[in-house]
């Protein structure tokens, strides 16, 4: 108990005061009728939804593994997709919950599983990504560093298909730790992983001409053919993969300047991240463009929401920061993916309508997340499980119980780069008053605040290696300087 607590007690929730008739009620129960009462709120069990996924964290990514499809709750030795890692979405989002939710080290396991790959990866594509057997493979010939396949296990295993893009997405998620915690000596021990991602992504991008909008062309980068997870076809510049080649490429060269290391590299990869093709908004649907195509190839309500990558979990489209139209085009394809489908599924849609602003959007996918699972459907079991529907059977799938906490974490705090903002997508159920201790924001920083009638009220800054910020809190912009392990409280009201 005292080695959980430790963990447990550095954060804290409270989105509100439930009623005594819920408190008296079993949790099964308690879902069941806040799925059936969708007019009254149940604050007090939402929030618990958020402390169960720290629960699972705790538990089940400590000292070694990571968490794989289950977790450590496998009931057979022939599970589901063999209970392994999953990088088009599974494993990533089994480690957004981590950092915010106070838990920062035990992201360290997903880490510690990559680098402990990364020889036998790194081999295995050199010999084999080229192979005439991968569809995927790199037209120039070229190959180095290391890539990974749909599916991976502890073995150095990779199976279903190769997954060119799954590297920068691990990296994407190893890099978000950095960000949390600003820790060199954990920076250092990622580099190499980084690196060797950053050398694919080189020897693998292609050049071709794109024509623009006054009818010129200019030549551009590209990613060589892939596919957009998990349908559609296959093709060249997919946005999945262009997305992912960006943020990596500006991911190894702060990483290198940071340390001090490959400073040429880092300046070359700069210079082909300005080259690269990046996605523009369909003049046929509005939707942002998922293929180099202005067609919709593949299923409009499909569940992977693989060419919002660059919206969430990344940045480079932003709702403050893009061209209205850009974003508007992210509105439109998630619109058009819709409002249900599998729990990991919602959990992510509710982070993107969380960056959209659309508190009730998100809110209602958070919801959705915690239905009570009937009749072998989607949604939450009777000890909190997340059931993943296969028609005439459910299994579990820890993915949704960590990143629907995520989201509601996301309503309540988005931190980017350089900006700090309180309640951007505060939902009305959980308005009237609540407060957060310990919630991790990227830059370096922890938060402690409270809001009443939807407003922040006070808000304390600590530093955790971030030294510069801004906290945005409705129409308050504040300029925050900080020496690593200092704080700063401010009264908001």
């Amino acid at each position: 108990m005292a080695d959980y607590r430790r963990l447990y007690d550095r954060f804290s929730i409270d989105l509100g005061s439930s009623s005594t008739v819920q408190r008296s009620l079993d949790s099964w129960s308690r879902i069941a009728v806040r799925h059936t009462d969708a007019s009254t709120p149940d604050p007090e069990l939402e929030a618990a939804y958020v402390q169960y996924g720290r629960y699972l964290t705790i538990t089940g990514s400590r000292d070694w593994l990571p968490m794989n499809l289950q977790g450590l709750w496998i009931h057979n030795n022939t599970p589901d997709w063999y209970a392994d890692y999953h990088t088009d979405i599974n494993v990533q989002m089994n480690y957004w919950l981590a950092d915010p939710a106070g838990l920062g080290d035990n992201a360290e396991a997903l880490a510690r599983y990559c680098r402990s790959q990364l020889p036998v990866w790194t081999d295995v594509t050199r010999r084999l990504f080229n192979s005439p057997d991968n569809r995927f493979r790199n037209s120039s010939g070229n190959v180095a560093g290391w890539a990974i396949a749909f599916s991976t296990n502890i073995h150095g295993g990779s199976g279903w298909a190769w997954h060119p893009s799954g590297n920068a997405w691990l990296c994407a998620t190893l890099w978000r730790h950095y960000e949390y915690s600003q820790d060199r000596a954990y920076l250092e021990t990622i580099y190499p992983v980084l690196k060797g991602a950053a050398e694919f992504w080189k020897a693998r991008l292609i050049t071709t001409a794109v024509t623009d909008a006054d009818g010129s062309s200019h030549e551009v980068l590209v990613d060589d053919t892939s596919w957009s997870p998990e349908h559609g076809p296959d093709g060249k510049g997919n946005t999945y993969g262009q997305e992912l080649a960006w943020e990596l490429f500006r991911e190894f060269a702060v990483a290198a300047r940071t340390l001090g290391r490959d400073a040429d590299l880092a300046t070359e990869l700069d210079a082909m991240r300005a080259r690269l093709h990046l996605p523009r908004v369909s003049p046929k649907s509005g939707w942002l463009e998922e293929w180099m195509s202005p067609d919709n190839l593949g299923e409009t309500t499909h569940r992977h929401l693989s060419p919002l990558i660059g919206f969430f979990p990344g940045d480079r489209i932003s709702v403050d920061t893009s061209p209205r139209e850009l974003v508007d085009g992210v509105r439109a394809l998630l619109t058009a993916r819709g409002m249900d489908s599998f729990g990991w599924a919602c959990a992510w849609r509710s982070l993107c309508w969380s960056r959209l602003k659309d508190a009730e959007k998100a809110y209602q996918l958070y919801l959705t997340v915690l239905r009570p699972s009937m009749n072998n459907g989607n949604g939450t079991s009777a000890n909190w499980f997340d059931m993943y529907s296969q028609g005439s059977y459910t299994i579990f799938q820890i993915d949704a119980n960590l990143g629907g906490p995520t989201a509601a974490l996301e309503m309540i705090l988005y931190s980017r780069p350089g900006v700090l903002e309180l309640l951007p997508a505060l939902p009305k159920a959980w308005s009237a008053k609540g407060s957060v201790t310990g919630i991790g924001a990227r830059g370096g920083f922890t938060l402690d605040f409270s809001w009443r009638d939807g407003r922040a009220t006070t808000v304390t800054v600590r530093s955790v290696g971030g030294t510069e910020t801004e906290l945005r809190a409705g129409k308050l912009r504040r300029r925050i300087s900080l020496k690593p392990g200092a704080s700063v409280r401010l009264d908001l009201s």
